[in-house]
């Protein structure tokens, strides 16, 4: 009974500050306002398609940084999937990088709150054919015009 109070008594302590700043609700916040579209991109250093791909998608981002769009990278350069793992985990897409994953050379652009995958990018797409690609999505997952 004595260690049970003191368990607790230090799980006040530790957790305590927590609840009183409020750090739980502004997490759920966050969480609430994550854009809808997803942009992940699969890649590695050794993938001769990502060197195509990424400098077209680097390029077209900043027209989208004030956009409802998510854009994450997932790098499976070192092979440490579990690592990779955590931050679809993070970014609530587990489905998709359980479906994609240690395949590279390609950008999907996906709808988080239904898991449907809208369109897959390649190197067959030019940075204007990205840009009408994420302006499409966003407009379906915005229900308005995107301003890329």
């Amino acid at each position: 009974m004595r260690t049970a109070l003191i368990v607790l008594a230090l799980l006040g302590v530790f957790l305590g500050p927590n609840f009183l700043r409020g750090d739980w609700a502004a997490q759920a916040e966050a969480v609430e306002e994550r854009p809808r579209l997803v942009a992940a991109m699969f890649r590695s250093s050794w993938c001769g398609a990502c060197r195509i791909l990424e400098p077209r998608i680097d390029d077209v981002r900043p027209d989208y940084e004030d956009a409802a769009i998510e854009f994450i990278r997932f790098d499976f350069t070192l092979g440490q999937r579990e690592r990779v793992r955590d931050l679809a985990v993070e970014a609530d897409i587990t489905g998709l990088y359980d479906q994609m994953v240690g395949r590279t050379g390609f950008l999907v652009l996906m709808d988080r709150e239904t898991g449907t995958v809208f369109e897959i990018v390649t190197t067959n797409y030019d940075r204007e054919h990205i840009r009408e690609a994420i302006d499409r999505w966003l407009s379906v997952t915005t229900g308005e015009e995107a301003a890329g």
